[in-house]
């Protein structure tokens, strides 16, 4: 791990904020060239503070920083892009994945490709979005972030044989191994699926709503396996609704 002294306007996206003593701010970075960084925006919550544009919501920003340990402090914020996320699904979406980010990476270790696809994401869900749409979008985010991670996932092929997926034949999905062909008559297990909806999975067509939801749960066992003891609070927030 690389502690940097001061970095100057450095791309980044807010994952979390919350309030720190009388009138400052914690707040959890996504960067492009340090990954993920803990500031303290000192005064940022003052009327007249310049580092109040941090709380924009959806944003991409410019910031200065410095500090040689893992908490650094803000010392310039610009604004450069705002999403306007105003459906609900959108704005979930982004809460979803900004608590994953926090959870599924290391502090100040880069992941120039996961913020790349971050910012393909948000520019995504800022449009006319449906549900199918905005699924299409997290799937293919939560399966390069995987892959970015060292955890990728084939889905085109089966783990121990290395035999092409058949659409008509069920597999069992196993997030260490992959998927193994499996002789049984039932698909309601957590981890048995069809060929089809894998394949249908891997092309990125999910129009139907057996392969978006095979989708789902194939990222949720990967997601959860890697993840191990740190579950994603907003599940629980979204099951109330």
């Amino acid at each position: 791990m690389i502690l940097v002294s001061r970095v100057n306007l450095e791309p980044a996206y807010v994952l979390h904020c919350r309030e720190f003593k009388e009138t400052s701010l914690l707040i959890d970075l996504f960067t492009k060239n340090h990954g993920r960084i803990t500031v303290v925006a000192k005064g940022a919550r003052r009327p007249k503070s310049p580092l109040k544009v941090i709380l924009t919501p959806a944003s991409l920003f410019a910031v200065s920083f410095s500090g040689k340990t893992e908490l650094k402090s803000l010392n310039a914020c610009e604004l450069l892009n705002h999403y306007s996320l105003s459906m609900p699904v959108s704005y979930n979406s982004i809460i979803y994945v900004n608590e994953l980010l926090i959870k599924a990476t290391e502090k100040e270790d880069p992941h120039k490709e996961i913020f790349n696809q971050y910012q393909l994401l948000c520019e995504g869900l800022s449009g006319r979005t449906n549900q199918v749409e905005v699924e299409v979008l997290l799937r293919s985010f939560e399966l390069i972030l995987l892959q970015e991670l060292g955890y990728g996932i084939d889905l085109s092929f089966e783990s121990i044989s290395g035999n092409k997926i058949k659409p008509n034949d069920k597999y069992i999905f196993n997030p260490s191994l992959g998927f193994t062909k499996v002789q049984t008559e039932s698909t309601q297990s957590k981890g048995i699926f069809l060929g089809k909806d894998i394949l249908n999975f891997s092309s990125g067509n999910l129009a139907n709503e057996e392969s978006r939801q095979a989708s789902k749960k194939i990222m949720r066992i990967a997601l959860d396996h890697h993840l191990g003891n740190k579950s994603l609070n907003i599940r629980k927030y979204l099951s109330k609704e």
